[in-house]
Parts: C-alpha cells; sequence; structure tokens
C-alpha cells in the first residue's frame, strides 16, 4: 500500500489511528459523567474496528482510483490500525469497551500510563522521518522495524516491572497485615517504574506507590481511606451515581468538603501523592444534589506540578524514598 500511495498512506493511517476519539466531542452535548462513561465505549470496539474500517476502505479506493488498490488489502490496513488503537487503549487504566454493543466490560490490563514517552518516542522519530524522506529511501523500512521494535521491548519492559511490583505488593501485603479483596497495579505518570497500587477491604482502600528502584529494606509506605459509603443519601442522583461507580469499577470513596460531598475515583492515582501523605485524588466528583448540569469533574493529575516536583518526581522514580509531607 505504501509503495503505491507513498506518503498519503501515512496520511490514511493517522486519520485511522485517531477516529475512535471522535467521542470526545460527546463532552459538548452531555453531562461529565456521562461523558466519562461514552469514552472509549462503541467508538473503541473491534465492532466499530471492523464497521468502519470497510467504509475506510471503500472511501479509500473512490479517492485512490487510478492506484489500483484491492479492496481486501485497504480493509485490512485500516481495519488493523483501529484495532492497534484500541488495543494500545487497554494499556492504561481507563478501560476500553472492546466488546460494545454486545458488552459493557471494559477491559485494562494497566501497564501503561496514558502518555508514556519512552513507549511513544521512537515511533514518534521515525513518523517524521517517514514523512519527510522520500518514498525511495531505501532506509525507510528500517526505520519503521526498528521503531516499532523499541517500543514493544519497553512494552515488555513495562510487563517485567509489573511483575516485579506485583511481587512486592503481596509481600508488602503480608507485612503490613492487609489482606484485600482485590487490588490492582498500575504505572504512576509517564513511566513504567513507579507503580501506584490501591487495595481493597471491606471497609477501606488502601494506596501506595512503589519504584522498581526502590531499595527493599525500606517498607512500602501504605495510606487507609475509608470507603464511607455510608455519607451517600438518596438526594444524590441515581443516574449520576450509576455512571461514576461504573466508570469507578467500584474502586472509590466519598468524602466531605465544605458541606459538600465528592465522589473519589481510586483508578487515577493521587495529586503528587508518590510525596505528599494524604493527597487529594485526581478525579474527585462533587455530588451537588439539584445542580446536575453544574457538576464539573476535577480533573487534577498534573495539579501543582512545577519545576521542583519534576526533578522530586524524577528521584522518586528512580527510587529515593523520603518520608511523605502532609498537604493542606
Amino acid at each position: 500500500m505504501a509503495k503505491k500511495l507513498g506518503k498519503k498512506a501515512l496520511i490514511w493511517g493517522a486519520l485511522a489511528q485517531n477516529l475512535p476519539d471522535i467521542d470526545t466531542f460527546a463532552a459538548f452535548f452531555v453531562s461529565p459523567d456521562k461523558d466519562l462513561v461514552i469514552h472509549r465505549s462503541i467508538t473503541h470496539s473491534l465492532f466499530f474496528a471492523f464497521i468502519v474500517g470497510l467504509l475506510l476502505a471503500f472511501l479509500a479506493k473512490r479517492v485512490h482510483r487510478k492506484n489500483y488498490l484491492s479492496f481486501g488489502v485497504l480493509a485490512f490496513f485500516f481495519i488493523l490500525q483501529l484495532t492497534l488503537h484500541d488495543l494500545l487503549d487497554t494499556c492504561n487504566s481507563y478501560g476500553t469497551g472492546l466488546l460494545e454493543p454486545f458488552s459493557d466490560t471494559r477491559f485494562s490490563v494497566n501497564l501503561l500510563y496514558v502518555a508514556d514517552p519512552f513507549f511513544t518516542f521512537s515511533i514518534f522519530i521515525a513518523a517524521i522521518y517517514l514523512f519527510v524522506k522520500r518514498t525511495a529511501d531505501k532506509n525507510r523500512r528500517q526505520w519503521a522495524l526498528v521503531s516499532i521494535a523499541v517500543s514493544l521491548c519497553y512494552l515488555c519492559f513495562a510487563e517485567i516491572n509489573k511483575i516485579y511490583i506485583k511481587k512486592r505488593v503481596t509481600s508488602a501485603f503480608k507485612v503490613r497485615q492487609i489482606h484485600p479483596t482485590r487490588y490492582f497495579t498500575t504505572p504512576a505518570p509517564f513511566n513504567s517504574m513507579l507503580w501506584y497500587i490501591v487495595a481493597a477491604t471491606d471497609s477501606s482502600y488502601y494506596t501506595a506507590y512503589a519504584s522498581v528502584w526502590d531499595d527493599t529494606k525500606h517498607p512500602m509506605q501504605f495510606e487507609e481511606h475509608l470507603k464511607n459509603y455510608g455519607l451517600l443519601n438518596k438526594s444524590v442522583n441515581p443516574d449520576v451515581l450509576d455512571d461514576l461507580v461504573e466508570f469507578a469499577n467500584n474502586y472509590y470513596t466519598i468524602s466531605k468538603s465544605n458541606n459538600v460531598f465528592y465522589f473519589n475515583i481510586l483508578r487515577f492515582e493521587q495529586i503528587q501523592g508518590w510525596r505528599q501523605a494524604n493527597a487529594p485524588f485526581a478525579l474527585s466528583y462533587p455530588l451537588v444534589s439539584g445542580h446536575d448540569q453544574y457538576l464539573l469533574l476535577q480533573k487534577g493529575r498534573l495539579a501543582g506540578w512545577n519545576g521542583n516536583a519534576v526533578i522530586k518526581y524524577i528521584e522518586r522514580v528512580a527510587g529515593k524514598q523520603t518520608n511523605k509531607s502532609y498537604s493542606n
């Protein structure tokens, strides 16, 4: 396909790769809680990849009539691009509805952060090279293959790190006498060496951060967060609550601040929780009775980051452990 279309194949590929994220436009038309469950649902499904892949193949064949590309080759290309987008999204913690509309199950392997420069750097550089260089350049194939190989190696590195962290977490549970009913580990921002851990018990959740470079002589620092489900009352919109519980995958707590109740989703880290004790959760939804249309989702993953925080974060990723400070 690249031989017949040249750099146009890159443009078609970029279009297909980004098309599933068209669901982000839902944010302009629905409430924040609905937007959470709409994103990465039907447009990120294998069904959507198949149907839209066929439609894109039909469109491309109409546009490039003189190139004599077979419909089968085009369909394979587009379905592959769309499917790769979906499978890559399952690697982070958001959750992807691969089986929509037949099942609303969300799939997530918690292997990569949603934006990991270590994973994307080689592919980004290769994409620039392929777009700038002439299609007759003999090194184009090598650049493409090497960039993919580097990213796959990093994916394997992330999996090794995850296995190692899970072993350490299991041991830490025994030391701290924590008996979770379930737990998960997921990468902290921008890397796969520092990990965020959440463990559920009957009445609480325990969170911790651990780097693969930590000195194992230092015990893992867990923080307890009471579920506080008893704070929920009948005034909360049940539809909003159902959406939030579904999105949180039942990993959530309820808190109260300034007479407002908050639905805290634990799947998306704490704001600089790697250095602050009792840090707020990045996704915290105010449950304001009677004002659903004004509910705003507080997305604070990178709140409070500055030059000093970046340096401290790199040190933490590298295994430097200090006593956490207490946030206000």
